[in-house]
Order: structure tokens, then C-alpha cells, then sequence
């Protein structure tokens, strides 16, 4: 590529700059979170409670915008990666990279290479308990620059592409990277371009699925993620479910092509004290806990998670074929209980959560209005040499 239309590249990606998605919007600092976790009781499906989960999440990330006394939405997953938290594959990883950066500085290509292939394995390694994302991007386009350097021509455009695909990923542009025009000249025959089908299947069922940071969906045993049109390119791809030790991993799809991944996630190790307590709650029946014993126990969890209200729901099978909807809520407000029925399809809850919604802010909202929408072209800066 001549440096002229590299300078024309960065600045036009630059000027993509439209505003990041609230999904994608770093939390300020010292604002109230919520944790919100549901529960399916009595064999009821696990992934119907965590598409309840996920709506009231995006319900109060979405209400956040336009109040910012709301809390928002805590992500609690991360807390059960107890045991796992370790920065050490990703300084394994730094320390190729900078090595790697050191062969090049001696114009030892083949070294470089050699560096960079350990650096990204030590990354995929640390993946999801620690993160670096400059890291990440710097190790791709070094592989472009020693690619280049070592006369490996075709490889070293395969990896320019997959770099400024990383970038555009995590910073949240929808769409595949050919849609813009000078990103096309370079990269539109490569197997970057295009979309890919990606799928996600899992050990567990009411898990949710992150793709590059941002909530898409949810998966279960029987229950697969599918996304037909992905943008292709790497992608960091994470499966979270509260009491459990995430799963993650960096995905690379191809043009026209399907990829499969199957998340293996492992009980928490500190599931016992902060995650059963609460799946196992007796809240109604002859041997259902006091108020007053519910209230401690919530308390108590608030204060251990750190957030300012916990929002905890149930649901049960009816006699009738239809589900039961409990919620609790929690925080300075003191404690309060919604009970609700809905019949038992895909989004049947929805009516549901708009009373639980009018009945706890004596507002109207409906989840549907909720659901996060990604900006097409999101702020994306990359380098061109």
C-alpha cells in the first residue's frame, strides 16, 4: 500500500466516529450497579430465565440513559472466575511481543514471527480472566509488519485485514470491514471479507453469550447461539453464567465459512456462599424463609457484591402450563416482591416485566424497548504503515 492512500484510510476511520453504543460505553466512575441474576425453580427452563436476565439488565441499562440515578446493570460473572484471575499468560504474552518488536528492530523477520505465534498463544491462553486489547492489536499488526519485512506478501495483507477486523470488533462497528470503501481496495478478496456463520453451543444450559465485549444472545445445552451473518475477522467470544467460571476464547472466521465452538464452563469455586444461597431460596410454601430472613440475606449479598440493589427472580411451572414470575428487589428502598404469570413461549415474559417495571418506578417500559442496537460505523482508529 503506497503511505498516501494509508493516510486517506486513517483518516476516514477516524471520521467513522458516530458514538459508541451504551452497550459498549465504559461505566462511570463511582455510579450505582444492580445485580440481577434469575432463577428457574422446580424444572423450569434455565434458558427462559436467562432471557428474563437478560432483559432486565438491558431494561435498567436502557432507563440509565435518561436517568442517571438509575443503576446499571453490574456485570457479576466475572466474580466467579475466583481461582482463575491470573496475569500471568498475559505478561508471558507481553514479553514475546516486546521480543518480538526487538527481532524486528534487528530486521530478524523470521524471529519476529516465531515471537508473535507465542505471544498470541500465551494471550488465547489468559482469555477471558485477563485482557489486554492493545496488546492484542499490537501483536496482529506486527504480524503484518514482519509478515511484510520476511516477503511473505499475501500473509502480510491476510494479517493487515484480520488487524484492522480486530479493531473494528472490539470497538463495536457492525457490518463486514469491506463495507467501507478504502478497506475494501485492500482487503475485499481477503478471507477477512464478508461475513461467517458463527456458533456457540455449551455444558450448561441459561448461559449468555458475548461476542467483543457486548451481550448477542443466549445458549444452552440444547439451545445454540447461531449468527449467520457475523462479520468475519477475529472475534473475542465469551460464555457467562452467574455461579460459574467464564469461558472465552478468540474466534477467527472466514468469508463464507461456519465455526463452531463449544463453551465448557466449570462451577465457581466461591459458588457455595455467593450464588446458592440465592438459587436456592424458599420464598413460598410452608417452609418459605421470613421476610425479614430474605432482607438479611440480600443484604448481606449486596454488600458482598458491592452494588447498590440486587434483583432477584424466580420462576416455577404452573398447574395450568404456564410459568410463575417472582422478583425481589433490594437496596436503600428496603425490600419488595412482584409476583406475575405468563404463559410459557419464547418472550412470553415481556408483559410481565412492563407491570413488574410500572410497579417498582411507576413507569412504562417495554423490554422490546430495550434491547440494545449497535451503531453501524462506532469510533475505530488503526494504523497504517
Amino acid at each position: 500500500m503506497q503511505r498516501g492512500s494509508g493516510r486517506r484510510i486513517l483518516a476516514l476511520a477516524i471520521g467513522l466516529t458516530l458514538g459508541l453504543p451504551w452497550t459498549a460505553q465504559a461505566a462511570d466512575a463511582g455510579e450505582t450497579e444492580a445485580v440481577i441474576l434469575v432463577f428457574a425453580r422446580d424444572g423450569a427452563d434455565a434458558n427462559t430465565a436467562v432471557r428474563i436476565e437478560r432483559d432486565l439488565r438491558n431494561m435498567y441499562d436502557f432507563a440509565r440513559e435518561s436517568n442517571p440515578e438509575r443503576p446499571r446493570s453490574m456485570a457479576i460473572e466475572p466474580r466467579y472466575d475466583v481461582g482463575y484471575l491470573s496475569k500471568s499468560d498475559i505478561t508471558k504474552a507481553r514479553r514475546h511481543f516486546n521480543d518480538a518488536q526487538r527481532a524486528m528492530e534487528k530486521d530478524d523477520a523470521e524471529e519476529a514471527i516465531e515471537q508473535l505465534f507465542r505471544a498470541e498463544r500465551f494471550y488465547k491462553k489468559a482469555i477471558p480472566y485477563a485482557a489486554d486489547t492493545a496488546l492484542l492489536r499490537g501483536i496482529f499488526f506486527y504480524y503484518y509488519l514482519a509478515g511484510s519485512a520476511a516477503g511473505q506478501d499475501k500473509k502480510a495483507v491476510e494479517r493487515y485485514c484480520a488487524y484492522v477486523s480486530l479493531t473494528r470488533n472490539l470497538a463495536g462497528s457492525a457490518g463486514p470491514l469491506e463495507q467501507f470503501e478504502p478497506l475494501a481496495d485492500k482487503c475485499g478478496e481477503s478471507s477477512i471479507a464478508g461475513t461467517a456463520e458463527l456458533r456457540v453451543t455449551a455444558n450448561v444450559d441459561g448461559a449468555h453469550v458475548y461476542v467483543d465485549g457486548r451481550a448477542v444472545g443466549i445458549v444452552g445445552q440444547n439451545l445454540p447461539y447461531i449468527n449467520p451473518f457475523s462479520p468475519a475477522g477475529p472475534h473475542l467470544v465469551e460464555v457467562r453464567k452467574a455461579g460459574y467460571v467464564r469461558w472465552g476464547d478468540l474466534v477467527s472466521l472466514e468469508n463464507g465459512k461456519s465455526e463452531s465452538v463449544r463453551a465448557r464452563l466449570k462451577d465457581a469455586r466461591n459458588r457455595d456462599d455467593e450464588y446458592d444461597p440465592l438459587a436456592e431460596l424458599l420464598y413460598r410454601g410452608e417452609d418459605a424463609y421470613s421476610d425479614g430472613y430474605i432482607s438479611d440475606l440480600m443484604f448481606t449479598l449486596t454488600e458482598t457484591f458491592g452494588a447498590a440493589e440486587l434483583i432477584a427472580g424466580y420462576i416455577n411451572p404452573t398447574e395450568d402450563g404456564q410459568l410463575e414470575l417472582t422478583i425481589y428487589s433490594f437496596g436503600d428502598f428496603g425490600l419488595e416482591r412482584f409476583d406475575a404469570k405468563f404463559p410459557a413461549e419464547v418472550d412470553g415474559h415481556r408483559p410481565a416485566l412492563t407491570e413488574y417495571w410500572k410497579a417498582r418506578f411507576d413507569e412504562g417500559l417495554d423490554p422490546a424497548d430495550a434491547l440494545p442496537t449497535p451503531d453501524r460505523f462506532a469510533p475505530t482508529l488503526f494504523r497504517v504503515e
